[in-house]
């Protein structure tokens, strides 16, 4: 079997290679003018359709656009709820609105109440005061009230003791007619009518066995059972009974014994002098 030698150790076959690198160059040679004789083919045809295209498009847009230009514009497009997507709007903003007038109302509201709750912790808070101050007053009062007082501010015209022949139980205030009678102390009515001898009569329980009586008054103005103070109205100074003339006759009784009143209010600090 032969073998090829390609090594260039032989002169002889130098001629042959540059033969066939020659034919090769030219093949090669060939290859590329071919190719860009295509390349350039190619490059015209696609311009001149380019072209073409171009001319179809421009006209195809310009008529477009002289249809479009034609048409009514219509920038919504149908099938988009502009009617709803308004009015969800408007009920957002209404409900907005809403929410804010409703926040004032309860910011305004809750201010009202502060105040009136305000003013109410002040006017009770004052009340306090005022009835406490009152009740101050009234048990100051009642400290510098005296236990008894006289049952009338005019003259003494007769005293306790015996008179024509018998004994007179108490003693005698020169009242006009209808000057009050007022009670002496604090206590309880026990009697208000007629009386003989007493005419018009109120008695008057103080309590510890006390007891005064007010006669011959020409009207009387409390009911038994009525609680009465110091100062109070009993009746109106009068002429019913044994009288001579308009008069207060006061007794006290002590566990329903009648004692001298001079004395027993004189005992009891009041200056009837």
């Amino acid at each position: 079997m032969s073998t090829h030698d390609h090594s260039d150790e032989h002169p002889e076959r130098e001629p042959s290679n540059l033969r066939l690198r020659a034919v090769r160059l030219l093949h090669r040679i060939r290859r590329e003018a071919h190719t860009r004789h295509f390349v350039v083919a190619g490059l015209l045809t696609a311009l001149v359709a380019g072209s073409a295209l171009a001319t179809v498009t421009d006209e195809s847009a310009q008529a477009k656009a002289e249809r479009v230009a034609a048409e009514p514009l219509d920038l919504v497009q149908s099938g988009w709820p502009v009617d709803t997507v308004l009015d969800e709007i408007a009920a957002q903003r209404g409900t907005a609105t809403s929410a804010i007038e409703l926040a004032e109302v309860a910011v305004a509201e809750k201010q009202a109440l502060d105040e009136a709750e305000a003013q109410a912790q002040a006017e009770a808070a004052e009340a306090a005061a005022q009835a406490e101050a009152e009740a101050e007053a009234a048990a100051a009062a009642e400290a510098a009230k005296p236990d008894w007082i006289a049952p009338s501010d005019d003259r003494i015209t007769s005293h306790y003791g015996e008179r024509w022949g018998r004994l007179h139980a108490g003693m005698d205030f020169a009242n006009w007619y209808d000057d009050p009678i007022w009670a002496i102390g604090d206590g309880t009515v026990t009697y208000a009518g007629w009386m003989d001898g007493y005419g018009h009569l109120v008695v008057v329980d103080h309590g510890d066995g006390i007891e005064t009586a007010y006669g011959h008054a020409s009207e009387v103005l409390v009911s038994v059972g009525d609680e009465v103070e110091q100062g109070d109205h009993l009746s109106l100074t009068g002429n019913t009974g044994n009288s001579t003339g308009p008069h207060l006759h006061f007794e006290v009784r002590i566990n329903g014994q009648q004692v001298d009143p001079y004395k027993w209010l004189g005992d009891h600090g009041v200056d009837l002098d």
